[in-house]
């Protein structure tokens, strides 16, 4: 919608251009008249001993006619270059400017000669559309400028924008996780520590309070989802064998998962807290009673693409 001030800053920028092509269209037309004015006086001044024209001095009244047909031809010359200029009368005698005329006086040796030219310097009106496409075309720019100010100012005043963490993505097309925030940055997992891990996530998730101590037998629940996702990879064509004992070298299927998302994490430390399985502190009965269960991870930090 077209407000009162918007208007008004429009028809500023009429005005002003208006004015300035106004101006520089008279400065052209005047220019181009008093160029082929000079221009026709420098002919009749070449062509001045020959004219018929009348000579007080010697009683001769002048050739009218010849007179005539030499201003025709000029005429035509001028008219043929789209002239605003006419010459409209060649007399030895004193002539005077009435309106839109101007005169001329070539000095001479026994008599002055007097030139009178008929000007038109009215402009063209269908130009001043040109005027009008410029106001527009400024006035577009500016409201377009002024737009994307206030937008800026809005997003300025809601305050700053809060990017979102990344969450981690586990693609079982390419058996590879990577961050939303960085897909080129990819890290493999081989068949058993994947399904384990997406196991991991899945049991953690449903059973929150469960903790996984690795001196006890693994939860038959564990077990299930990391069948789950093997015979999912086995569907994708990663593999055809079978199905690997998932109770067997506890330790080093974490240390392949650990291994991993050091390498993944690399740049984003602070996600390790939710995405890494907590290591043993300490030695003897006090390693065999850690939970390596992933505590704070839920549903919205992990998307599995191709489950």
């Amino acid at each position: 919608m077209i407000t009162l001030k918007q208007v008004s800053v429009f028809t500023l920028f009429l005005i002003l251009f208006l004015f300035i092509f106004n101006q520089s269209s008279k400065y052209t037309i005047n220019d181009n008249i008093l160029r082929d004015i000079q221009s026709v006086k420098l002919r009749v001044a070449i062509d001045r001993a020959r004219l018929s024209l009348e000579d007080p001095n010697l009683n001769y009244s002048g050739n009218e006619e010849a007179l005539n047909e030499y201003m025709f031809s000029l005429n035509d010359f001028l008219k043929q270059k789209h002239s605003r200029v006419s010459l409209s009368e060649v007399s030895s005698k004193a002539l005077y400017a009435q309106e839109n005329e101007i005169v001329e006086v070539l000095s001479g040796t026994t008599y002055e000669t007097y030139l009178r030219f008929k000007i038109n310097d009215d402009h063209k009106l269908p130009l001043y559309i040109v005027p009008f496409i410029f106001a527009v075309l400024n006035f577009a720019v500016l409201r377009s400028i002024s737009r994307r100010r206030f937008k800026a100012q809005i997003v300025k005043s809601a305050g700053p924008v809060v990017d979102e963490k990344p969450i981690l993505q586990i693609d079982l097309y390419s058996k590879s996780l990577h961050l939303s925030g960085d897909k080129e940055r990819k890290v493999q997992l081989a068949n058993k520590p994947l399904c384990f891990y997406l196991a991991l996530i899945e049991f953690c998730e449903s059973n929150p309070e469960s903790p996984l101590n690795q001196n006890k037998e693994l939860p038959e629940e564990l077990l299930e989802l990391a069948d789950k996702y093997f015979h999912r990879l086995i569907s994708l064509g990663h593999t055809i064998r079978k199905r690997p004992n998932f109770s067997n070298s506890l330790e080093k299927t974490l240390s392949e998962i650990r291994a991993a998302l050091d390498e993944l994490l690399s740049n984003a430390p602070e996600l390790k807290s939710k995405y890494y399985p907590p290591k043993a502190h300490g030695e003897g009965s006090r390693s065999k009673l850690h939970s390596y269960a992933l505590t704070s991870v839920k549903s919205e930090d992990v998307e599995i693409i191709g489950r």
